[in-house]
């Protein structure tokens, strides 16, 4: 398997999304009419064409080298994610079951991911796809007239219903930053809830790695020919962050009193045995209540559900990373994705002064208001700068990414873009779902 196939599966860090005012600094890098034969950025390793070398197996402990030797066992090139073997491995599970396992036909996935990084821009995952979509052996082979249609934002004009339905899905949860009830409904109508909640999570997960590549400033693989057109193709749409009504209003008609959301909870009782053995494990692991927890919808699919549930509670409580600085990740990138849900629940952990998460007010109101970073720690302000700049600006400057890896090291660094990347493809994801605010909960973050 290849760097560039590798890169492709196991980037895929599942669940959810981002709205982007522009072509990012590293991949307009490549999206113009330089090629990927330009001089690499002074940062940028050869070998891994990013900002990290290949990870070695000799540095890893004994757990980590099996990790090491089951996802590189194809391939010599390691990736930035097993810098933590044991993050790298429940990602690249939840990344592999998307790609493979669904049932979802290759040509549709293949729809999926090129609108994904059509309406997030990404040179680098466009151009690999549209090679697989003009590959006429390629079980994902696409017409070029469909191609096209994505590639240049066209009319959804002379396709079938299920792929009409994902291009419409895509364009308005991660161009819009809002998915209207009929498209939602036309998707639920065409595929039912697992695969509808397979589809958001391939979407998702590829935005998620959308950042990730910001970050670590993905270069193009040598010699490769950049295929995506730069620039956007229509305005900027901000993130509605208002558009979670208070939890005193009625609920959209769409939405299930019980999940708060387009798909009531799954149930125990409708699940086989694995389900159940998943549904069982993941319970006491979800950090909000059941019914505030909207990852609960995922378990509509348990062999998706398992790994990305391991993935989540990974990052929040097993990778050494103080509470007080988790909470800062997650509230600066709720902010930079105005998910007002995601937001709401953090800001409440954050003032609860028994709460091992809380931080000084004056840290919620330098993220909550965009103010300057400044009388911080170190360590906070480089997690501030890393998230504004993954999120707001589209670039990670290389003093600020070199800044967070002296604080952190390379694991630590990872760690905390795949801890931010998930909570960004999270707050796409309740755009899908239009998740509202549980009952009696006022909203807490302002609009911009």
């Amino acid at each position: 398997m290849s760097l560039v196939k590798i890169v492709g599966a196991i980037c895929l860090a599942v669940i959810i999304g981002m709205a982007f005012s522009g072509t990012s600094h590293a991949q307009n890098r490549a999206s113009g009419a330089d090629s990927a034969a330009a001089p690499l950025p002074k940062d940028v390793y050869p070998e891994s064409r990013n900002r990290l070398p290949l990870p070695k197996r000799e540095d890893v402990d004994d757990a980590g080298k099996n990790v090491f030797d089951q996802m590189t066992v194809k391939s010599q090139h390691p990736l930035p994610r097993l810098f933590d073997p044991l993050l790298a491995k429940p990602m690249s599970e939840s990344a592999y079951y998307l790609k493979f396992q669904t049932g979802l036909p290759s040509q549709l996935q293949e729809i999926a991911v090129l609108v994904t990084a059509r309406e997030l821009d990404c040179q680098f995952e466009w151009t690999q796809w549209e090679k697989d979509a003009n590959n006429i052996d390629d079980p994902r082979h696409l017409d070029q007239s469909t191609v096209d249609l994505i590639k240049y934002n066209k009319p959804i004009t002379g396709l079938g219903e299920k792929e009409t339905a994902i291009i419409a899905l895509g364009r308005e949860m991660l161009g819009e930053k809002k998915v209207s009830s009929a498209t939602f409904a036309d998707v639920r109508r065409l595929f039912g809830p697992r695969l509808t909640v397979d589809i958001i999570e391939l979407m998702v997960g590829y935005s998620a790695c959308r950042t990730e590549m910001t970050a670590f400033d993905q270069q193009l693989m040598v010699g490769q020919k950049p295929m995506l057109p730069p620039g956007r193709l229509r305005p900027f749409i901000p993130v509605r962050s208002s558009a979670v009504a208070p939890a005193a209003a009625a609920l959209p008609k769409d939405v299930y009193p019980d999940s708060r959301n387009r798909l009531p909870l799954p149930k125990r009782e409708d699940m086989d045995d694995f389900g159940k053995a998943v549904f069982d494990e993941l319970s006491p692991k979800a950090g909000l209540p059941f019914e505030m927890d909207q990852s609960r919808v995922r378990l509509y699919d348990p062999k998706l559900a398992k790994p990305l549930g391991e993935a989540h509670h990974y990052v929040r409580y097993q990778t050494g990373l103080p509470d007080r600085l988790l909470e800062i990740a997650v509230l600066v990138t709720a902010r930079e994705r105005d998910s007002q849900f995601e937001w709401t629940q953090w800001e409440t952990h954050g003032r609860d002064p028994n709460d091992s998460r809380h931080i000084e007010s004056s840290i919620i109101d330098i993220i909550k208001y965009d103010k300057p970073v400044v009388g911080l720690g170190e360590k906070e302000t480089a997690i501030i700068n890393l998230g504004r700049g993954m999120f707001a600006d589209e670039h990670v400057s290389p003093e600020t990414f070199a800044e967070v890896q002296r604080l952190f090291g390379r694991r630590g660094v990872v760690d905390l873009v795949e801890l931010m990347t998930l909570y960004a493809a999270d707050a796409a994801e309740m755009a899908a779902l239009d998740q509202q605010l549980p009952e009696g909960q006022k909203p807490l973050l302002p609009t911009r």
